[in-house]
């Protein structure tokens, strides 16, 4: 969990309101999308954590590179929500908000990103029975990342959301573990 995935979330949800409200869900999500890509950049980290920086230098400077990029346009209420980021200190926020942000999206649309991280590669037979499954059991349209993880020695850890799944042996083990020592 990213340190700021706590204070990501009421930024996120006004911000979703708002772009729900305009009709724009799809212009936040690329403001967003670009804004974490520019706050994730190790110089501009410096540059959040600098004291000798006033808030109103950081917010033009960030709004300077974002359009730079060319990419999106620059509302009045992102210029608002980039002030009051910077008034705050959490400029470099802005991932874990494009990544909420695209949460809220991806449910009021009835869809989830499941992540499978497997001990063994997956068939697309045993994908497609976890999606069937993970879509009936939450009633959205699931898409499917997978990654191996040697580690687990065997079995899958499936997270959708705030949903884990963990199937794996060492997750078993750590059960069995914690019910002995109890």
């Amino acid at each position: 969990m990213s340190e700021f995935e706590t204070v990501a979330r009421p930024y996120a949800r006004a911000i979703f309101e708002l772009a729900s409200q305009e009709s724009q869900l799809q212009q936040w999500q690329d403001r967003l999308g670009l804004s974490a890509v520019i706050a994730a950049d190790n110089d501009m980290q410096a540059i959040f954590e600098s004291p000798s920086m006033l808030a109103r230098e950081q917010s033009d400077l960030f709004l300077s590179v974002v359009a730079g990029a060319d990419k999106v346009d620059v509302s009045d209420d992102f210029k608002n929500l980039v002030a009051l980021l910077a008034e705050n200190g959490r400029l470099a926020a802005f991932p874990a908000i494009a990544t909420a942000f695209e949460t809220l999206k991806q449910e009021a649309e009835g869809r989830i990103e499941v992540r499978i991280r497997s001990a063994q590669k997956l068939s697309t037979e045993q994908e497609q029975q976890i999606s069937t499954s993970l879509a009936k059991r939450l009633g959205k349209e699931v898409s499917i990342s997978t990654e191996i993880d040697e580690s687990l020695i065997a079995g899958a850890v499936v997270t959708a959301g705030d949903l884990v799944i963990d199937g794996s042996a060492i997750g078993r083990m750590e059960k069995l573990t914690s019910a002995l020592n109890k």
